[in-house]
């Protein structure tokens, strides 16, 4: 069974690096799909920190988890320090919690709404899609399958150390 939880824990912690780490390139470039995201929330909540800084901030937010969750625990890993693997991997997911959950208030209670562009044409939507929606659900409930299965070992490590 502990070969299928580290497999589980490993393979969320993939899932949601690949989503934040690909997600970069539309935050950071200015791609419509996020200024549309960010401008709806800025308008909606009248405040202007969402854009154009949101999609900066919350970018780098993800790339910092991303790195939390798979870069560094991959360099633990290779220098046998465990105890540091699984901190980085649970701080990796409390992150990431973070965000999704910020995500998905944001896609249900505002007019955001859950479907979002992601095709354009002469800067006007022409295609929607559930897929941001899911894809922060999946990367949230996997996040907080690490953070409690990585607190429950550290518990142990300070147990071990006290």
């Amino acid at each position: 069974m502990s070969k299928l939880i580290q497999l589980i824990v490993w393979g969320g912690a993939l899932f949601i690096s690949a989503i934040f780490v690909d997600s970069l390139r539309f935050k950071f470039s200015g791609h419509e799909t996020p200024k549309h995201i960010f401008e709806t929330l800025k308008d909606w909540s009248g405040i202007g920190l969402f854009y154009p800084a949101g999609p900066w901030i919350i970018g780098l937010a993800e790339l910092f988890a991303a790195i939390l969750l798979i870069v560094l625990p991959l360099i633990f890993l290779l220098s046998k320090n465990k105890r540091l693997l699984r901190l980085s991997q649970a701080l990796g997911a409390l992150l990431a919690l973070g965000v999704m959950s910020g995500a998905i208030v944001f896609h249900l209670f505002t007019p955001l709404g859950i479907a979002t562009p992601v095709e354009w044409v002469n800067g006007e939507p022409t295609k929607f899609s559930n897929a941001l929606f899911i894809s922060a659900c999946v990367s949230w409930g996997f996040a907080l399958f690490i953070l409690l299965y990585r607190r429950k070992e550290l518990r142990a490590d300070a147990l071990q150390f006290s």
